[in-house]
């Protein structure tokens, strides 16, 4: 067995302050605290209080947090290396174990209050290691939550703990970081309220770039210029920049076309910081561009006014998806409206920057919303070879309805 090691035995270096901490349940664990962390202790500890509570309810003994938005969440840790194990052992009460590839321990004073680490090295099998820790504490035959749904908890490793542990009960609890992240604090929302205004920077970069003759590329390049001097992070997606007929294309960005006399830009840009993310979505014209997209641009801002007004607490998603699909329909536009009303936004890594999988505004989600809850809303019409069209706002659901994120005007915007 592994020894259970104090991060700091290894980082003696770091500048941290350890602080014994009485958790909602009277039990004491060790937080290392210090200003390179995106939150205070106190914001952690609520977390890890909420994580408890929830572990409670499932009657778990164990969780097992393998991906790296719910590991950000839970302790603030970050790092692009998330494609190597990553995995935190969370017991009631107990200073949680990160079990961690033995190059990326450094990382955790850096970003995380975590103080216990046990670790991986290259040739270790790291789903073994970890019913190895599971074991060491006890926990064979227990009700242990893993995140069946999660992009990293592989089929393989499941095998492997249900061989090493055949009497522990391992059961899908991916939803209790889900459930937790959704609605966010106000040091979450102040944060998500940074990387809007990097967006709208980025954005009006972008305006200012888009010019007849000038490529995709190049205004890209611009976005993208403008999101990292402006303090901005490796987004969770490409920003998604798009000239006259390649506007239509979902998901795609830049490209050598050059814009024409009376050519769509398509704008789809985001921000992160400590990865937490906003976005925005915007359209404008060249020329003199074609009556019918004009009439759908107007259609899809009016959409996004639909959905500021009529959001609130306690309507559904479902509810507030079909209020503006329906307004789309009515105008005439809805045989290219191929998407959601909008998804959860927050903590972001690639392959994605939204938490759709979390909470999605769409059709047979009947989840109420809630305060705090935040959302990225970009109605979108795609007509193949023609034209892409959209507008979006990222919200956050107030005691009484919605505020956008961003200061920019939603407007239609026509460049000689």
């Amino acid at each position: 067995m592994k020894p259970i090691i104090d991060v700091y035995d290894i980082a003696t270096e770091a500048e941290v302050q350890k602080q014994s901490r009485i958790l909602r349940n009277g039990n004491e664990i060790t937080f290392a605290y210090s200003d390179r962390l995106a939150f205070s202790p106190d914001e952690f500890q609520r977390r890890y209080d909420l994580v408890q509570e929830k572990m409670e309810t499932e009657g778990l003994d164990a969780l097992l947090v393998r991906g790296p938005e719910n590991i950000t969440y839970f302790c603030g840790y970050e790092t692009p290396g998330y494609y190597k194990y990553h995995c935190i052992v969370v017991t009631p009460g107990n200073d949680p174990i990160f079990i961690i590839r033995s190059y990326e321990i450094i990382n955790v004073p850096e970003y995380s209050w975590i103080t216990k680490a046990v670790l991986v090295e290259e040739d270790d099998h790291p789903p073994s290691l970890t019913a190895q820790v599971l074991r060491e504490l006890g926990l064979n035959g227990k009700r242990i939550g893993v995140e069946k749904q999660g992009f990293y908890y592989t089929v393989e490793e499941h095998e492997t703990l249900c061989r090493d542990l055949p009497g522990a009960e391992f059961v899908d609890a991916i939803h209790i970081l889900w459930d937790a992240r959704v609605i966010k604090s106000a040091d979450e929302i102040a944060l998500i309220h940074k990387s809007s205004d990097i967006v709208d920077k980025a954005m009006r970069a972008g305006w200012d770039a888009t010019a007849h003759g000038t490529t995709a590329d190049k205004i890209n390049a611009t976005v993208n210029k403008t999101i990292f001097e402006n303090g901005g992070e490796y987004m969770g997606l490409p920003p998604f920049v798009l000239a006259g007929e390649r506007s239509c294309l979902p998901h795609q960005t830049g490209g050598s076309n050059v814009l024409k006399q009376d050519d769509v830009m398509f704008f789809e840009i985001s921000a992160s910081q400590h990865r937490y993310c906003c976005a925005r979505m915007y359209t404008i014209f060249l020329g003199n561009p074609r009556q019918e997209m004009l009439d759908c641009a107007q259609v899809l801002i009016d959409a996004v006014g639909e959905a500021l007004s009529y959001i609130k607490p306690g309507r559904t998603a479902h509810e507030c998806d079909e209020h503006v699909r329906s307004f789309v329909r009515k105008h005439g536009f809805g045989d290219n409206y191929r998407n959601r009303l909008g998804y959860s936004i927050g903590i972001n890594y690639p392959p994605d920057w939204g938490e759709g999988e979390i909470l999605s505004l769409r059709q047979g989600e009947e989840r109420e919303l809630q305060p705090g809850m935040t959302f990225h809303m970009p109605p979108t019409n795609l007509k193949y070879r023609e034209y892409g069209i959209g507008y979006s706002e990222s919200i956050v659901v107030t005691n009484d309805g919605c505020e956008k994120f961003s200061s920019l005007p939603l407007e239609l915007i026509i460049k000689a």
